[in-house]
């Protein structure tokens, strides 16, 4: 049998009150569910080749009067 208070929230079309702390759960699982996507991609990078190639050096490449002047601008202000 329902409750007067049930009856009126069906009757009104209202929803049923959410119980305390079921925002608190959706969000602490989708925060885990993040956190193992995350860690999993980290996985796949880690496991990829690129990673496990040396680091290329670039030759210095001497810079020219524009670059050491800033194109004329004032950057140390």
């Amino acid at each position: 049998m329902l409750s007067i208070r049930a009856l009126i929230r069906r009757l009104t079309g209202r929803p049923d009150p959410v119980p305390p702390g079921t925002g608190q759960r959706h969000q602490a699982a989708e925060q885990a569910a993040a956190q193992r996507r995350l860690l999993d991609q980290a996985q796949r990078l880690r496991d990829s080749h690129w990673h496990c190639e040396p680091t290329q050096i670039v030759p210095t490449v001497r810079m020219t009067l524009g670059q050491l002047t800033c194109y004329g601008t004032r950057a140390e202000r």
